[in-house]
């Protein structure tokens, strides 16, 4: 503890942070509602299961010692440098040394009178104080990072009071221009667009249903018209309290992914992943599927915590190809170390291909950095808070901070997007700096809510739910990050669906490189005074470096990169281009497919007694479900044929032959095993087809890193 009785310290991953203790609050791990039982009507909600009180300085004690009587109170906490909130909860993340017991384990759980909740590997675990701790999560922090000789690391199991990152317009227009180029508006910049339409056509789909896009957000309306096809979702899933409840658990209930007015979810949704049906209306990657995850919220505030995210990156790891998350905050987005640490084990190694997972992450509508220190004050808030007594928007002034801080920053996998306007400039409220990835179109409107004829821009066409204006199913107006990151996330599904094969980062690294840079670097005015705020002198973002958006050579590989708009609004048409120019790209050689065929003719006899095999119908227990399997067997093939044929593969110094996959629309067939031996071949594959297409693959063959596409007199 520090001098000052309210002056503390604790550590946040790793790194002591210095703290204040609030003289006129405390939190209770209750909702509201309870208190109401004990006289406390007026509690603020801050997590699922907990509420903030605040009162007068002389009541404080009091009220803390009645409350106690029903559920586990503490004080509240602020950062000292930035007055922002530090929501300590009862549980604690603790790290042991590679050398301790499980025995050991057991005993420390003891010594601190603490409860096992969460075992993440044989070092992790969560655990829950008691009344038996006997002090509180900020002090027993410190204990046992200065004097705990089991424990490597400790930390807090945060409350985050994030919010959604969408900025509605007025605009009613329902024409979906950030995914072509056909509209005719005034505020409409074909820059602007992300050119999904032509990539839909260089593709020969929408997307393929072996793609699935995870959300993170306030739930997501399984039933929307917009999402009515079977399989659809690939999976959900909604928190209670602590637990996340998936769709596979018994008593799992799909209707609870929505709760009433929170639509905010199925709008990044339908951004994602809306069908193509002739009805309402189309996301970037209509033909892949969804899975959403629903986190407990309250108007736009989410609550989320460490373990809750544990909790999603666990159920979700082997399941998504992206996941998209449109929330955070300001000025600084720090989470524990066992979450980045999972994160970036998972953008390398995770998802449904086990290629990685890529982390979408909004970057945010505050105008301010993500990642910088600066010598002045900066703006993070709008100014302005809702007065529910009067039921209007009061001015109240901005907060600023000099110090912007976000953990995820710099990992690879994870890439934070921007909010580019219909007319190609920046979105005024858009954060940006260190940290932007790239940036995709969406809304406009100003920070702080003020130069309306000059901040312009049209809203994104999307799916919604019904609101207080009545049933709706379609909005003109979503917008913010929040809107142009699901659709960095449709699009980079549309990559996938071009070339499996692709990493997380490599995917990553082809948006990038192929973002479109042709934008209008023009800003905007600082913002004017008004009768209620006549001193403006506090508007200064962008602050410098970041206030010129001029793409720069920072020595990226991916090209260069704006403080603005990171690498480039994103194209899908030059990222599908490009996806397709990787999976079918063929090294200089002397061997031409033509003359290869021409030249070996059992090549041509070889496939002719291949594809009367390509009915499979034979199905392998230890191939995954929807799977079939075939063993083609050719032993046809004189002592010359097969004379020529190893004599081509031994002189071209391969060491096999082995089929690649080959994927007209959503077709694909893979190799399982192969065996070449003298006078025989053995071809085990692996199919799987869409029947709505009824086409065969298409045969081709792999010697190392050469693709040979057969003719169509070889089949």
């Amino acid at each position: 503890m520090m001098s000052n009785s309210n002056e503390y310290y604790t550590y946040r991953a790793g790194q002591k942070i210095n703290l204040v203790k609030r003289t006129d609050q405390f939190v209770v791990r209750t909702v509201p509602e309870m208190l109401t039982e004990i006289g406390i009507s007026d509690a603020q909600q801050v997590s699922s299961a907990s509420s903030r009180i605040t009162c007068r300085t002389a009541d404080l004690e009091r009220l803390m010692s009645q409350s106690r009587h029903l559920a586990p109170t503490h004080h509240a906490y602020q950062i000292a440098e930035t007055n922002q909130d530090f929501l300590i909860t009862d549980r604690i993340f603790v790290r042991f040394h590679e050398s301790t017991t499980p025995e050991q384990i057991d005993d420390f759980a003891g010594r601190y009178g603490l409860l096992k909740k969460n075992v993440y590997s044989g070092r992790d675990y969560l655990f829950q104080l008691t009344n038996h701790t006997g002090i509180n999560p900020v002090k027993l922090v410190v204990k046992l990072t200065e004097e705990e000789d089991l424990v490597e690391m400790v930390d807090h199991d945060m409350n985050y009071i994030v919010q959604v990152c969408s900025h509605p317009t007025d605009t009613h227009y329902i024409d979906q221009w950030h995914l072509h180029k056909r509209l005719t508006h005034p505020e409409f910049d074909p820059r602007s667009s992300s050119q999904c339409e032509a990539s839909w056509e260089l593709l020969g789909s929408h997307g393929s249903l072996d793609v699935v896009i995870g959300v993170t957000d306030d739930g997501c309306k399984l039933d929307h018209h917009d999402f009515d096809s079977p399989g659809k979702f690939a999976g959900w899933g909604y928190f209670v309290g602590s637990q996340l409840v998936k769709n596979t658990d018994i008593g799992a209930d799909p209707t609870r992914m929505y709760q009433e007015k929170a639509n905010h979810g199925t709008s990044c949704a339908g951004v994602i992943a809306a069908e193509v049906d002739a009805v309402l209306t189309v996301g970037a990657a209509p033909g892949c599927r969804l899975f959403p995850i629903k986190w407990e919220s309250r108007g736009p505030i989410l609550y989320i915590s460490d373990s809750k995210i544990m909790h999603v990156l666990d159920f979700i790891a082997d399941k998504v190809d992206i996941l998209s998350n449109s929330w955070g905050g300001a000025p600084e987005n720090k989470y524990g170390p066992i979450v980045t640490e999972r994160i970036s084990e998972l953008a390398r190694t995770g998802g449904r291909r086990g290629k990685g997972i890529i982390f979408l992450w909004a970057a945010g509508n505050a105008n301010c950095p993500i990642q910088h220190t600066t010598s002045v004050k900066v703006p993070y808030t709008p100014g302005w808070d809702w007065d529910p007594i009067a039921s209007v928007s009061v001015w109240v002034g901005v907060k600023t901070a000099r110090h912007f801080k976000n953990d995820l920053v710099g990992i690879p996998g994870v890439m934070h997007v921007a909010a580019l306007a219909s007319n190609a400039r920046r979105s005024h409220y858009s954060n940006y700096g260190t940290g932007i990835g790239i940036c995709a179109p969406s809304s406009n409107s100003h920070a702080y809510w003020r130069l309306p004829s000059t901040v312009k821009g049209l809203g994104i066409t999307t799916t919604t739910g019904p609101t207080d204006e009545g049933p709706a199913i379609v909005t003109g107006g979503f917008g913010g990050t929040s809107s142009a990151t699901p659709l960095v996330a449709g699009i980079a599904a549309l990559v996938i669906s071009a070339n499996p094969e692709l990493t997380a980062l490599e995917v990553i690294s082809i948006l990038k490189r192929t973002a479109s840079k042709d934008l209008s670097l023009e800003g905007y005015p600082r913002t004017p005074p008004a009768i209620f705020d006549p001193d403006t002198s506090w508007d200064v973002s962008p602050v410098a470096p970041f206030d010129k958006g001029d793409f720069i050579d920072t020595g990226d590989p991916d090209g260069t990169w704006s403080p603005w708009f990171g690498h480039g609004r994103v194209d899908a048409r030059a990222a599908v281009e490009e996806a397709l120019r990787l999976r079918s790209s063929v090294p200089i050689s002397t061997v031409n497919y033509n003359s290869w065929i021409d030249e070996i003719t059992i090549k041509n006899k070889h496939i002719k007694h291949v594809k009367t095999e390509y009915e499979f119908d034979n199905p392998v227990s230890s191939i995954p479900s929807g799977w079939s399997t075939s063993v083609i067997t050719d032993t046809n093939l004189t002592d010359k044929q097969w004379e020529d044929l190893n004599n081509f593969i031994k002189n071209s110094g391969f060491e096999n032959l082995e089929s690649a996959y080959g994927a007209p629309e959503n077709m694909r067939y893979y190799p399982y095993s192969l065996t070449i031996g003298w006078g025989e071949v053995k071809k085990e594959v692996l199919y799987r087809s869409n029947p709505s297409y009824g086409k065969p693959p298409e045969a081709f063959w792999k010697v190392k890193d050469y693709l040979l596409k057969l003719s169509e007199d070889s089949r």
